[in-house]
């Protein structure tokens, strides 16, 4: 997967934006409970304007990954439930995200989850990015898709770039994008 800088230090996205509507955190006695995240677009009426918040694959220095929630469009605040503050930005473990979420988020990975400090977070098996296709169909996938790992290893290509699979004839997987 390629990474990119996200603005804040030490920390780096990938992947494509999926909209959330609800985290798992700890409440103030420590137990797990869900949450509706919003996007505020008005600080002063928080009441009015708001929309579904981002996630995307976030990275930090020791290569860890979990999930970047951001303001839908970048142009708005974070609000948590029904706390008075206002977030730019939360990074948060993926076992904190809805299973929906998280298989979106982790298709274009080739990932092994890790527990750390009582969360959920995973490791890049591969630092590289490639895509693989099947000498039997005109598809080509991202590592974490569903269809590539059911690829027997005998009709199993391997693309090093996106470019290089859609020059070989392949199209991308409505899925996983390819």
């Amino acid at each position: 997967m390629e990474w990119k800088a996200s603005g804040i230090s030490c920390i780096q996205v990938g992947g494509r934006y999926v909209p959330l509507k609800t985290l798992w955190l700890k409440d103030r006695w420590g137990q797990k409970k869900r949450f509706r995240v919003k996007t505020v677009l008005d600080l002063r009426n928080s009441k009015h304007g708001f929309l579904l918040p981002w996630s995307q694959l976030a990275r930090d220095e020791k290569g860890r990954i979990g999930a970047l929630i951001v303001g839908a469009h970048h142009s708005g605040w974070l609000r948590i439930g029904s706390s008075r503050k206002f977030l730019p930005y939360l990074f948060v473990s993926l076992d904190a995200l809805a299973r929906k979420v998280r298989k979106k988020l982790l298709v274009p990975l080739d990932y092994e989850l890790i527990e750390e400090e009582d969360s959920i977070l995973a490791r890049e098996k591969e630092i590289c990015s490639y895509y693989i296709a099947s000498k039997r169909s005109n598809l080509f996938h991202e590592p974490g898709c569903w269809q590539a790992k059911r690829i027997k290893d005998k009709y199993r290509i391997v693309f090093r770039t996106r470019k290089e699979a859609l020059s070989s004839g392949y199209i991308p997987h409505k899925i996983c994008g390819g």
